[in-house]
């Protein structure tokens, strides 16, 4: 019996030790790595503020759980923001963006297990000579749990190695991307036109366009309308092996009343789309629709309709070609 109470004793001693011994420890950790990467800080910053984006450059995918859900909450790349998943090897959590500075820093609250374990992080960008630096942080607090002080020991060696897996894909996917023309997502909203629908061959572009401009620029100038933005094509049929199209061909006015001859007014709906920004000639806009699809396709989209080409410079002032912007955007759900 006194072998039995001195084991407790003793057993008491050690536990009492352990307690004592876990309020020593900190009451805080913080986990971070950092990486160079040789990008634009913009692309770095659509990659990671916006959790659409995750999937390309992140550890925890399906490809590590596939049983696990994934669902973003809110408008992509805004604070508030959530983006949760649950899953057999990932288990559950939640992400919320909290502070987001374009170019800069993103910020969030991490919750594990239904809000249990919570936690702060932030992406950190940062201009490093001809680099750019990230920072990956999370930091947390243990509370007065022994429990969890002895856990807080080993959060670096738990979440360390994901931060590194996850930046070295980011590097390979934001370098990847120091070729795309900038993309990003945006609303046009409805908007009055008059418009001339065309068709024409890879030959014929060139002047159907120039003609259907010119009845449009002179139906406008005779009625006195008021241009309301940047002329635009809508591409709404077009055969990849022919590259013939059927286009509409708009420029947006305040208000117009009737059309005349081929001439329509037309009211066009509000429009979620994603948009690519291009400067040069309008024959060498290939390499732009690519990386547009590329996004749309990696981000989950849906293309609702055909792109518009909205043409931001005036060719007949700027006679610099790389100096044309135009901006291809596509209709997406």
């Amino acid at each position: 019996m006194k072998t039995i109470v001195k084991i407790f004793y003793w057993l008491l001693g050690i536990v009492a030790i352990l307690v004592i011994v876990a309020f020593l420890l900190p009451k805080t950790y913080k986990v971070e790595r950092t990486i160079l990467i040789k990008s634009n800080p913009d692309v770095i910053y659509g990659l990671t503020s916006n959790f659409q984006q995750w999937h390309l450059w992140v550890a925890w995918t399906k490809e590590v759980d596939s049983t696990a859900v994934f669902e973003m909450t809110g408008e992509a790349a805004k604070v508030g923001t959530s983006w949760a998943w649950n899953g057999k090897i990932l288990g559950n959590g939640e992400m919320i963006l909290t502070e987001l500075l374009p170019g800069q820093l993103i910020g969030y609250d991490l919750a594990f297990d239904h809000g249990k374990y919570r936690s702060k992080g932030k992406i950190i960008i940062e201009n490093q000579g001809d680099s750019i630096k990230v920072s990956w942080l999370d930091e947390g607090d243990l509370g007065y749990n022994p429990i969890d002080r002895y856990f807080g020991l080993f959060m670096d060696m738990m979440m360390g190695p994901d931060f590194e897996k996850g930046l070295a894909k980011l590097k390979k996917v934001a370098e990847e991307r120091n070729n795309w023309p900038m993309i990003d997502e945006n609303v046009i909203p409805s908007q009055t036109v008059i418009m001339v629908v065309d068709s024409a061959g890879p030959k014929e572009y060139s002047s159907v366009m120039g003609r259907a401009f010119g009845e449009l620029y002179g139906f406008l100038q005779a009625g006195k309308l008021v241009q309301a933005g940047s002329p635009f094509a809508t591409y709404i049929k077009w055969d990849s092996v022919t590259l013939f199209s059927v286009m509409k061909i708009c420029i947006p006015v305040e208000k117009a009343d009737k059309g005349k001859g081929r001439i329509q007014i037309s009211t066009l709906p509000e429009q979620k789309v994603v948009r690519a920004i291009y400067f040069g000639p309008y024959s060498k806009m290939e390499p732009a629709y690519r990386s547009l699809g590329q996004y749309i396709k990696e981000t989950g989209k849906i293309e609702t309709g055909g792109p518009s080409e909205i043409y931001i410079t005036n060719p007949m002032v700027e006679k610099d070609t790389m100096k044309w912007e135009t901006h291809i955007v596509f209709p997406v759900k």
